[in-house]
């Protein structure tokens, strides 16, 4: 049984190899430019999960735990009264298309409209073909594309402020 929990210390070396064995899954041609992506990643937020997402109650990070092992994850960032930014979004190859993503997509949204926000935005990049898909479907949509040569950041927000459903 998956249980969407909050982030504990103890889940840390989970979380920073889970998000890099994430996106380095779909890093097939591109390692060299998602592994410099990835170090920049577990050397900004992800070195310290508390200080960056848990020690201020405008954010947050969750897990989604089978039998004690982390098998996803995804922080949320407040931006401003009216916006918050989902990140770091992974789940493990293993417990993929079993729902999770959506389970956690649901626990952002949730916390978001606790908190009054009028719109979720997140920035992935091209290659995560299966994850933009899922975001499409709950009802994220396309808000523009920055090229990095063989690569895109796609950005995409949700308002919240009307009522969507999920296919």
């Amino acid at each position: 049984m998956i249980d969407i929990r909050s982030f504990q210390t103890r889940d840390s070396a989970a979380v920073r190899s889970l998000f890099a064995e994430g996106l380095m899954d779909f890093a097939q041609g591109f390692e060299r430019e998602v592994g410099g992506y990835v170090q920049e990643s577990l050397d900004d937020d992800l070195a310290d999960i508390n200080a960056s997402y848990m020690d201020d109650p405008a954010n947050h990070f969750w897990v989604a735990d089978e039998d004690g092992e982390v098998r996803g994850m995804v922080g949320v960032q407040r931006r401003s009264d009216q916006e918050a930014e989902l990140r770091r979004m992974s789940v493990a190859s293993t417990a993929r298309r079993r729902g999770i993503g959506l389970m956690l997509l649901e626990t952002v949204e949730a916390f978001c409209r606790d908190r009054g926000h009028q719109r979720i935005q997140l920035t992935t990049v091209n290659l995560l073909t299966p994850a933009i898909a899922m975001y499409r479907r709950f009802g994220f949509e396309l808000t523009g594309e920055e090229s990095y040569g063989r690569i895109s950041a796609q950005h995409y927000a949700k308002d919240l402020t009307t009522l969507t459903t999920q296919a």
